[in-house]
């Protein structure tokens, strides 16, 4: 992929935060660095958590990615915090976890505002809606139809129950009046294998995890819940040019750590990983994904996971889905 204006825009502004702000001499200090992350290997954000080693290893931390993985992510949380508030210990996870979490689980262990702080975004991106040999749908109207036709076999797997594209599925079956049944899989790798298996009809995950198999010819992409279709992959239709604007929504991955963890730190942590995530390797291997860097101020980061708590509340009031604590 050509470098972009993204690309320049975000080196340029590099650039204008070193002559501000330098980052530590990490190089010296030699710091560890433990990202956890809530899914298994071969999914999205673990991709994202790894794509992100070298360029911190090369500023002079000792990175391990560590994956935790269990209730949609939950598992990686309660690790974070029974881990000391060193800022040698943060999580990646996307922002959904953040922000439905607290509207579906009546019994969280930990209150996201009171017990973890953003530190940094890596990424933005879209879902997709996938399908498989389970179902000879090639569209998503054809999917609908079938279903329709099949209640005992429609279904879609998600990575986790109460994430963002669970209530995508929920949505997109209450606006096409079909009936869908979810399947929650710890992760989106192993629900990956059941859809190209075919013991899977169709999969709601995020749109770079199921590239791969698209371009190989293992998956058909129904739709995505971008506004408007992609400059790389044009083929690929929205959900809202076919009729389902309520399913366009994009996501980001952020790191968090704990909310005891010493401002300087905190302020450590976010050059470093803006720095990563501004760097010409990083870019490349994330546009490539098709995933969109993403750079934030911590308080902007704070401010957007807010409004959208807010706004999954209202979602998650119309669907009267309540998640087993």
């Amino acid at each position: 992929m050509a470098m972009t204006r993204r690309l320049s825009t975000l080196l340029l502004g590099a650039t204008a935060l070193a002559a501000i702000a330098p980052l530590p001499s990490l190089a010296q200090t030699g710091k560890k660095l433990t990202i956890l992350v809530g899914f298994p290997a071969g999914g999205a954000v673990d991709a994202v958590a790894r794509s992100m080693t070298e360029t911190l290893r090369t500023a002079g931390y000792t990175v391990i990615v560590e994956n935790k993985t269990g209730a949609g992510g939950r598992m990686a949380t309660d690790a974070l915090l029974a881990a000391p508030a060193d800022g040698q210990t943060i999580m990646l996870t996307p922002g959904g976890n953040l922000t439905i979490y607290p509207n579906i689980y009546s019994k969280l262990r930990y209150d996201v505002a009171r017990d973890l702080v953003p530190i940094a975004t890596a990424c933005e991106f879209q879902f997709g809606l996938a399908a498989g040999p389970g179902t000879p749908a090639k569209t998503l109207k054809e999917f609908l139809v079938w279903a329709k036709a099949n209640p005992g076999k429609a279904s879609f797997g998600t990575p986790g129950a109460g994430t963002a594209m669970h209530f995508l599925g929920v949505q997109l079956a209450k606006d096409a009046q079909v009936e869908l049944t979810h399947i929650p899989y710890r992760g989106g790798a192993p629900a990956m294998v059941d859809v190209i298996g075919g013991n899977l009809p169709a999969l709601f995950t995020t749109l770079p995890n199921l590239l791969q198999q698209y371009k190989g010819g293992k998956l058909r992409i129904l739709g995505f819940s971008g506004a408007q279709r992609m400059a790389a992959l044009p083929e690929i239709p929205t959900f809202k040019e076919q009729g389902f604007p309520n399913l366009t929504m994009s996501e980001m991955f952020l790191f968090v750590a704990k909310a005891q963890t010493p401002p300087a730190q905190q302020k450590e942590l976010a050059s470093a990983l803006a720095a990563a995530v501004r760097s010409k390797d990083v870019i490349l291997a994330l546009e490539k994904a098709e995933f969109e860097p993403l750079i934030m101020e911590q308080s902007a980061i704070t401010k957007r996971l807010q409004a959208e708590t807010a706004n999954w509340a209202a979602v998650v009031k119309s669907t009267g889905y309540k998640a087993e604590d």
